[in-house]
Order: C-alpha cells, then structure tokens, then sequence
C-alpha cells in the first residue's frame, strides 16, 4: 500500500468525501454559528465551542440519508473497557485512512438494556457516532488535509448503495506487536501511519462527550478529592482480584501485594523528596485506579506512616476481595451494569486529568486514553518549554517494575514503545516490568485482510 498525498474518489463518491454531505452545523436551529478554527486539538476556551460542535454532529448523524452516508462503520466492540478502546482506535484510524466520517461505537448487549448494541456507549458519551471529519478544526482538520494526513492512493465505489463495513473486536489489518513488544525498526519507517493522532482526537472526543454527560459526577469527585489544588498522579492497580483466565494465563498479577505496595509508598516519597520543588506551589497527590477496593486503603495506611502523601479514589462499588472482575460479570439488571462500565470509564477519564500515569502492571486500560494524554501532554509542554515558559512538574506515562521497587517514565510513544526511558528511579538494578504492547498498529502484511472487509461490504475498487 502506497502513501500519496491524495485519496482518489469515483464519481459515485466524490459527494461522500466533500463538505457538502456533511450537515451543516451553522444552519442548525438553535445552535451558535460555530464556524472552524484553525487548529487540531482545541484548547481549554475553545473546547465549550467544540463540544457544542459534536453535539449537533453527532445527533445529526442518528438519521442520515443513504447520499449523506454511503458507507458506514458498525464497529462491536468485546472485552473490557481498555481492550475496547484500543481496537476502536485502529477502527477509527481505519476510517480516517480511507475517508469514511464516522464510527458507530457498540457493544455486546451484555447489560440486557433495551437500547442493546447502542446501550453502554449511549449511557458514557451519549447518542450518536463518533466524528471523524470534523470540520470544526479547519486546516487542521486530519481528515480533510492530506499534508497533515497522508492516506492510501484508493478508489471506492460503493455502487449506488449505503454499505454498512461490521468490524466485530479485532479491525482488519490491524494487529498487536508481532512478539510482546513492537520492533521499533518498523514503526520508525512509517508503519504506524499518523495513529498517534488519531488516537488523540479519538480519545479527547471520547472524554469530552463523558466529561459532558457525567459532569455532576466528575465534579464531586474533583470537589471532595482538591483534585486542582494538587498535582495528581494516575496510579493503575490491577491486581485481578481472583480472577482467572486471560488474566492469569498471562501472568499479570503481582506476586506478593502488600510487599508491592509497601515498596511503591516507600518509593513514591522518596521521589516526592527528591523533587520537592515541583511540589511547592501544589501537593502531590495520587488518583488510583484499581479492581481491589482494599488497595486504597493500604496504600493510604502505608503513606500515612511514611511521607503523607494522600493517595484518593471515586466514589465507587468494588467487587468483594476475591470476587473477581471481569468485563462480563453477571447483574441482575441494567442500570447495575451500565453504572458498572460508568465507574471504569471514570477512572480513566480521570486518568487523563492528572499530570502523569503510573502503570502497576501493564494493562489496556492505561495503554489506551491515558497513554495518548500522557504523550499529548507532554508534547505540548516541551514546545511550551522551547518558547521560555515556566516550567513544571514533567508529564510522565511509567510503568513500575516487577517488585514495585522502581519505575521507568517515558514522555515520547516511540520511546515507551521502544523502553526507553526519560527517567528511571528506584532501584536501577530491579526487575523491569515484563511489557507487552496492547495497543495496535497496521499491519503491512495483513493487506489482504484490508481488501476482503471491502469486498464483503460489497464495495469494489483499488485498496
């Protein structure tokens, strides 16, 4: 597949690719002329703006006609949150590629709702696909600037017919690392092809429309937590809480808990120690995630003997130790289930608040939203910090190792990917984390695998 500047459309396309099939926001009754400006991540004065722009989007994209949207993308997703979130970003980085506006996000109706597929992603972001071509961003727009955004040189041709592309978990020639971790000789030629950006605007879409919806919530979390009175950092423990299967087959437990937190505390404070001065103006504060409700109150217990760091939670249902937490654990009824998946995304939501995440072992859930924010973030403050500004506290994604005696803090995707670290504290000697690289790529080598999801949509042309 060669890269051109230029997505090639037949005839029967060319509307489904222009402006003039995507409803017009400024027309809008009862909606602010919302006209684009000229950036691709909007700031915190632009985002009021932005949300306001998705939201007619995306309810405009309940009931489009077959000429506003030819083809379209069911996507279902499996598993836990993490590992849904993932895979739709290789689906949403599939639509960008080949010029398809948006994704319909589903699920498995585990929750029993009477929305069924539409349930779980309407009760988090609300109604509506997810915006792909967004116009709001003007030049910036990925999906309309080929300069930002190189793309296949493709022909479609959908026949005259709507045509609905069903990816059901896995996306079509996207794929995991071919061993644990990515070779980083491929991703350095070009093979991720612009997925970090899309992962962003995916995610950033993802948690403004929950920001939005659960914004009652979010607050009082933020309230009782002084959450903007600290510098929060996101701490990841999964432990599994009994649960066996993938989890354990894989070897993703810890092997002896409290060891592991006592450690963790011990190194914390000595890190917030060292670097006191980031922590003058604002307290250190840690935000933790975790399937074991208990780990909070450990940690808690453990800092308190020690340096005081307070270490916080949302207000939310734990499974009883031991119980186990799966993504398909039984309810006896909707609402318990969906408010479930709202306590999940909530963490992570909160995760891409804080300043820098710590992964206690590596998970899908740290390696999608919170990953792509960390390396946002701190994208962003090193060009803020070429213009002369002040500096602070630097935005880390780490991962601690193996006996919680060390972590390893990355502040670029490629050096993650690459275990390279920017910075390393603790125990040099300890045992790193054994990684494996949830997040996906394109795969070259699945091609075919490209050109047969086409093919079954009933859509010809040169892929």
């Amino acid at each position: 597949m060669e890269l051109s500047p230029k997505l090639f459309w037949n005839d029967k396309t060319a509307p489904y690719g222009s402006d003039a099939s995507f409803p017009s926001m400024s027309r809008t009754s009862g909606t602010k002329n919302l006209s684009p400006i000229h950036h691709s991540a909007p700031s915190n004065n632009d985002e009021v703006s932005y949300l306001e722009w998705l939201k007619v989007a995306r309810n405009q994209s309940l009931s489009l006609s077959a000429d506003q949207e030819p083809i379209q993308i069911m996507y279902r997703a499996m598993s836990g949150i993490g590992h849904q979130l993932v895979r739709l970003s290789s689906a949403y980085h599939f639509a960008m590629l080949y010029q398809i506006p948006r994704v319909w996000p589903t699920h498995n109706p585990v929750c029993h709702d009477r929305d069924g597929i539409f349930a779980i992603y309407n009760h988090l972001i609300g109604e509506g696909q997810l915006m792909v071509d967004i116009p709001f961003f003007g030049r910036e727009n990925l999906f309309q600037n080929p300069n930002l955004f190189p793309r296949p040189n493709t022909t479609l041709d959908y026949q005259g017919q709507k045509r609905v592309i069903n990816m059901i978990n896995e996306i079509p020639g996207y794929g995991h690392a071919p061993g644990r971790i990515w070779p980083i000789e491929y991703l350095m030629q070009g093979h991720t092809s612009g997925k970090q950006e899309t992962d962003y605007q995916l995610y950033h879409q993802l948690m403004l429309l929950f920001g939005h919806k659960h914004k009652t919530r979010i607050q009082k979390v933020m309230d009782i937590t002084q959450f903007n009175e600290h510098i929060v950092f996101g701490l990841h423990v999964r432990t599994g809480n009994g649960e066996g299967g993938d989890f354990q087959n894989k070897g993703r437990g810890m092997n002896d808990l409290g060891d592991w937190l006592t450690r963790f505390v011990s190194l914390l404070c000595d890190y917030k120690g060292q670097h006191s001065h980031y922590f003058a103006k604002k307290p250190l504060m840690v935000y933790v995630g975790t399937d074991t409700g208990s780990v909070i109150s450990k940690l808690q217990t453990h800092s308190n003997a020690a340096c005081k760091i307070p270490f916080v939670s949302s207000d939310q249902t734990f499974a009883k130790e031991g119980g186990s937490v799966t993504y398909n654990q039984k309810y006896d009824d909707s609402n318990k289930c969906l408010n479930g998946w709202e306590d999940m995304f909530l963490d992570m939501y909160l995760f891409t608040r804080c300043n820098s995440v710590i992964a206690g072992t590596y998970s899908s859930f740290t390696q999608s939203a919170p990953l792509s924010f960390m390396m946002n973030k701190a994208k962003q403050q090193k060009q803020q910090q070429l213009e002369g500004n002040e500096q602070f506290h630097p935005h880390y994604f780490c991962d601690v190792g193996v006996d919680g005696d060390r972590i390893d803090c990355a502040t670029t995707l490629i050096g993650w990917l690459n275990q390279t670290s920017h910075m390393t504290w603790g125990a040099l000697n300890g045992t790193k984390q054994s990684m494996k690289h949830e997040i996906t790529f394109p795969r070259m080598d699945q091609h075919a695998e490209i050109e047969k999801t086409f093919v079954g949509a009933g859509i010809k042309g040169n892929v």
